[in-house]
């Protein structure tokens, strides 16, 4: 087979004479302990290494947000197009890395927002090919192991990573300037995207042919795919790109019920990041919390949804993926709220840490269950012979209520204060869920000749 073929899904192989060796997986896992051991620290090096506001930090988000949703779409088809995936995946490591290093040596806020806004840019290229690379390395029957193995392998890069930011902070805060010490740990967040750009140089495959997304086998792709929550719209793995054309953004590809679970989306999506962006900042600065309990106060968020995520598959086909839905948002509606209630309680700083870390813990364990059941609303009502653009539409609408979350958050702290910011996020909730009510999600939609995953 050429290597401009095409791969359809019931043909899909390792290629003549190539070996199948799995080790190439490991090249994504220094990536991912790079992006774990910087998330809560992008948004805490604003307010303590630039002094910068809680507004600004909603602004630095919402750009590097703004730049990931296009830029991923665009990495997307091309690499489709150049039928190369190895190109791709060390542009976003070498995104990734430099991106950090301009972090790590910016000195004012323009310059670190210039530096967030090539994370979106060039991070996210190898964001659509990972996964889609262990479909076209491997026989069509070992794509379910593969694909939760490679994602296993992620997951684990994240919490690592965040593991070691938390150890990081504790270290050296204490004997070194701060600012200097967070510095240092973008410099070795840049050295681990280094290491993973070497790896996935000498180990990662370019098959010798490139799979049609649109053809993918629906059955593997309600396998959880290990995605941590962040403030800012950074995906890592997944599967369907949006592929933009006057074909595919047609109004009836899109059947009503998708349409409102996209506004639905758009709405909760903003309400997650209107609470997320500020947190940090909020822990810190409000409460009191060191820079080390804000990073353990978040590695329990993504140790919990972890550890969830290979139960929530089974539990949304249990109780069905709109009540899984409703029950996740309605636990967030809750949680949201209480993080700013429980600082009247008189607590002791040691108590009041452990209740933010069961609480944050609760709100990843959420996560979980409103990221797997999300696409299995999807899956029930988008047509079949359009579930990548249904898919990919779903990504970039996430990614827009992200920019839209971050300034609103990021305002609202700054003039408002956090109390109105975990209220407001929490009546975003609360109307997505009266309309979350009113979409059917668990009929296939007419015109549609099969339940369509995602």
């Amino acid at each position: 087979m050429k290597a401009t073929s095409v791969l359809r899904p019931g043909c899909i192989g390792m290629g003549k004479g190539r070996s199948r060796d799995d080790k190439w997986y490991f090249s994504f896992l220094p990536h991912n302990m790079a992006g774990g051991s910087t998330s809560p620290l992008i948004p805490l090096f604003v307010t303590e290494g630039l002094g910068g506001t809680v507004a600004q930090v909603g602004l630095i988000s919402a750009v590097s947000s703004l730049a990931a949703v296009p830029s991923n779409i665009l990495w997307g088809n091309l690499s489709d197009a150049a039928k190369k995936r190895r190109t791709f995946v060390l542009i976003g490591f070498a995104g990734l890395a430099l991106a950090h290093l301009m972090m790590a040596f910016s000195i004012n806020f323009s310059q670190y927002l210039i530096a967030n806004a090539v994370l979106g840019l060039l991070s996210t290229a190898a964001a659509p090919v990972g996964t889609v690379l262990i479909l076209e390395s491997f026989k069509q029957e070992e794509w379910a192991k593969r694909l939760g193995d490679f994602s296993k392998i992620g997951g684990i890069g994240w919490v690592v990573g965040l593991t070691v930011g938390t150890i990081w902070i504790a270290a050296f805060s204490q004997s070194a300037d701060p600012a200097l010490t967070m510095r240092a740990l973008f410099i070795l967040a840049a050295g681990l995207s280094l290491v993973s750009m070497v790896l996935a140089y000498r180990w990662v495959p370019d098959p010798e042919a490139v799979l049609d997304r649109s053809q993918i086998n629906g059955s593997i792709l309600h396998i959880p795919l290990y995605v941590f929550e962040r403030a800012r719209y950074l995906p890592h793995r997944m599967i369907h790109v949006l592929q933009v054309s006057s074909r595919n953004m047609r109004l009836e590809n899109v059947p009503g019920n998708l349409r409102l679970y996209y506004v639905y989306t758009m709405i909760v999506f903003t309400g997650f990041l209107t609470f997320y962006v500020g947190l940090p900042i909020f822990l810190k600065q409000y409460v009191g919390m060191s820079s080390t309990e804000v990073f353990i106060i978040y590695l329990a968020s993504s140790a919990a949804s972890a550890i969830t995520y290979s139960q929530a598959g089974r539990w949304t086909s249990s109780l069905g993926s709109k009540r899984m839905q409703t029950l996740a948002v309605t636990g967030r509606l809750l949680l949201f709220p209480s993080f700013f209630l429980v600082t009247l309680l008189g607590l002791s700083h040691a108590a009041l840490l452990l209740v933010f870390c069961a609480l944050h813990a609760l709100i990843g364990f959420c996560w979980a269950n409103i990221s797997v059941s999300g696409s299995h609303i999807v899956s029930s009502v988008c047509l079949k012979e359009h579930r990548a653009e249904a898919t990919g539409l779903y990504s970039a609408v996430q990614g827009a209520a992200n920019v839209a979350g971050a300034l609103i958050g990021g305002l609202i702290a700054q003039q408002l204060g956090y109390s109105v910011v975990f209220i407001v996020s929490s009546l975003f909730l609360v109307a997505g869920l009266v309309l979350l009510s009113r979409i059917r999600t668990e009929k296939v939609v007419e015109g549609a000749s099969a339940p369509c995953p995602t």
